[in-house]
C-alpha cells in the first residue's frame, strides 16, 4: 500500500466516562475511497469529527501528510487540506454559490474590497472540474437542490486544495441520477489524488464506489480491508454480529377503511389524489423525488392547505386544519426530517415522547402527567428503544433510536392511522430491521399505515399495496402479489428520471 496521506493509530475517545472509540486505526491513501460503515452509535460520527478537529481524541496518534495533527483545531485541519461535508451541509443560504465556495478565503482587491469577479471565476473553474458547470455561481445557494448544494461543498474543497475529503451520508436525499453524478465526481477526485472517506448506510453504494472498507461496532474496528474481499452479508455480520432479515412481512386481517382520500388537490403540488387505507394494512407510496408524495401527507395532516377534495376518517368527512386536529382524530405523522420536524433535540427522551399525547389529552389546560408519562414510557419500551435513562437528551441517541421515539410519540397518543414518511431514512441496517418488525406488529394490531418511501426494496418488502406517483398524480396501484421492481419502475419512469 502507498504511504498514507492520513494515519490514525490507537485513537480513543470517551464522553462522560463512556468509551465511544477504542483503539481505532485508520489509514487514508491518495486516490482511494475508504468506506467507513457501522450501526448508528458505532462511533462513525465521533471518528470523522476527530479527523476534522471538531473533537479531540483522548489518546492515540494522528499524522496528516507527515505533520503531527493530534488535537489540532478545525481551522488547522482545513488549512492543511481536510474538508468535511456533513449530511447537514455547511452552507450560508443567503450567500451566492461563488461566495460559499470562497468562504473564509475571500479574494480581495488592492483596496481591500472583496473581488467578486475573481471569486466567480474560481467558482466556475472548480465546478467545471467536477462536471457541475451548469450551476449559476451568482445565484443564492439556497436556490439549489440539496444534490447541487453538495456539489458546491465538494467544489469548495477543490478550491482550497484539499488533500482529504470526508463525505458523511452524502446521498441521503439523492435521486438515482444524482447518486450517479456524485460517483462520477468522486472518481474524478480520485484521479486528482484526493484521499476520500465515504460514510453510508447503503451497502450497494459501498461496493460500487469503495476501494477499502472499515467496519465499526461499539467503537471498535471489527474488520478492515479491500472491499473486493467481502460480500454484503459479511459486512452486515461485522456491523451487527447477527443475521439480518430485511424482507420480514406478516399477513394480517384487513379491517375497515380508516383513511379515505377522494380527489385531493393542492394547486402546483398534486391533484385528484384518491386512495384508501384499511386497518391492518400498509399502503406504500413510491415515485420520484418531487412527485408530490410528502406534500400529500402534509395536506392530510393539516400542515399545508388543501384546495380540493375530501378526507374521510372512519367514513366521516372531516376538515383537518392543523396537526393538532389530526392527532385528536387519531392521525399521526412520522415526518421525513425527524431532527427538524419530529424531535426537540435538546430535550429529554421521555419529554419528546410526550408531546403528541399532551396535545391530544389536555382538557381545559389540565394535563394528566402521571398517566401520560407511564403511557409514553410503555410506548418507548414496546419498540425496544435503547436509551440510558428517560431524562437523557434525545440528541445523544443513535438515529435508529431517535426514530423509534418518534414512533413512540404517535403510539402514546393512541394514533390508529400512521403516516410514515421515509421511516428508515438515515438509520443503519440493524435498526432498519427492528423498525420493519415494529411496523408489521403494529399492522397486525390493526393500525392503518400509509408509508412513503424512496427505497424501492422497502416498498416491495413492507407494503401490502403500492401506489406510484408521478408529477403530482397517482398513476398506478400494484398489489403485493404482483409487485416487482420492473413494474414499479415502469410506472415511475413516465418521466426521464430515475426512481429513488
Amino acid at each position: 500500500m502507498k504511504e498514507p496521506v492520513l494515519s490514525l493509530q490507537g485513537i480513543c475517545k470517551s464522553f462522560s466516562g463512556v468509551r465511544v472509540l477504542n483503539d481505532v486505526d485508520l489509514d487514508l491513501v491518495a486516490g482511494e475511497v475508504h468506506c467507513v460503515v457501522g450501526e448508528n452509535g458505532a462511533g462513525k460520527s465521533t471518528l470523522i469529527k476527530i479527523i476534522s478537529g471538531a473533537y479531540q481524541a483522548d489518546a492515540g496518534t494522528y499524522r496528516l501528510a507527515g505533520k503531527d495533527a493530534f488535537r489540532k483545531s478545525p481551522r488547522w485541519m482545513i488549512e492543511n487540506g481536510i474538508e468535511t461535508i456533513y449530511q447537514e451541509i455547511d452552507i450560508v443560504p443567503e450567500l451566492s454559490v461563488a461566495e460559499n465556495i470562497s468562504l473564509g478565503h475571500e479574494n480581495l482587491t488592492r483596496l481591500g474590497n472583496i473581488d467578486v469577479g475573481k471569486m466567480s471565476g474560481i467558482a466556475e473553474s472548480v465546478l467545471r472540474e467536477i462536471g457541475a458547470d451548469d450551476i449559476d455561481v451568482n445565484q443564492p445557494i439556497s436556490n439549489l437542490k440539496v444534490a447541487h448544494q453538495q456539489m458546491v461543498a465538494i467544489a469548495r474543497s477543490l478550491a482550497q486544495n484539499g488533500k482529504v475529503l470526508i463525505l458523511d451520508e452524502p446521498t441521503a436525499v439523492f435521486t438515482a441520477r444524482e447518486v450517479e453524478m456524485l460517483f462520477g465526481v468522486i472518481k474524478g477526485l480520485q484521479k486528482k489524488g484526493l484521499a476520500i472517506v465515504y460514510i453510508s448506510h447503503h451497502l450497494d453504494e459501498i461496493f460500487e464506489i469503495g476501494d477499502r472498507v472499515t467496519v465499526l461496532k461499539d467503537g471498535t474496528i471489527t474488520t478492515s480491508g479491500t472491499i473486493g474481499n467481502y460480500k454484503h452479508n459479511d459486512i452486515v455480520s461485522y456491523m451487527v454480529g447477527r443475521e439480518i432479515d430485511l424482507s420480514h412481512w406478516d399477513e394480517s386481517e384487513i379491517g375497515e377503511v380508516r383513511l379515505q382520500v377522494d380527489g385531493l388537490g393542492h394547486i402546483g403540488e398534486y391533484e385528484d389524489i384518491s386512495f384508501s387505507v384499511r386497518a391492518g394494512e400498509i399502503v406504500g407510496i413510491g415515485g420520484l423525488v418531487g412527485s408530490g408524495r410528502s406534500e400529500v401527507a402534509r395536506g392530510i395532516m393539516g400542515i399545508d392547505p388543501v384546495d380540493t377534495g375530501e378526507i374521510r376518517i372512519r367514513s366521516e368527512i372531516t376538515k383537518i386544519r392543523s396537526p393538532g386536529e389530526a392527532l385528536k382524530m387519531g392521525l399521526g405523522l412520522l415526518p421525513e426530517n425527524r431532527k427538524e420536524e419530529g424531535l426537540v433535540l435538546g430535550r429529554p427522551v421521555l419529554e419528546n415522547a410526550l408531546y403528541s399525547s399532551i396535545v391530544k389529552s389536555s382538557r381545559y389546560g389540565f394535563v394528566p402527567w402521571k398517566k401520560l408519562r407511564k403511557k409514553s414510557r410503555d410506548s418507548i419500551d414496546s419498540l425496544s428503544t435503547r436509551y440510558p435513562h428517560p431524562e437523557v437528551e434525545i440528541r445523544f441517541l443513535s438515529g435508529g433510536n431517535q426514530q423509534k421515539v418518534v414512533f413512540a410519540k404517535l403510539l402514546g397518543a393512541e394514533c390508529d392511522i400512521l403516516i410514515l414518511d421515509e421511516p428508515t431514512r438515515g438509520v443503519d441496517v440493524g435498526a432498519r430491521t427492528e423498525i420493519y418488525k415494529d411496523m408489521q406488529r403494529l399492522k397486525k394490531e390493526g393500525k392503518a399505515i400509509l408509508m412513503i418511501s424512496s427505497d424501492l426494496s422497502e416498498l416491495l418488502s413492507q407494503s401490502d399495496r403500492i401506489l406510484v406517483m408521478s408529477k403530482g398524480s397517482i398513476i398506478g396501484e400494484i398489489p403485493r402479489s404482483e409487485a416487482t421492481e420492473e413494474k414499479v419502475l415502469t410506472l415511475a419512469l413516465n418521466v426521464s428520471e430515475a426512481l429513488v
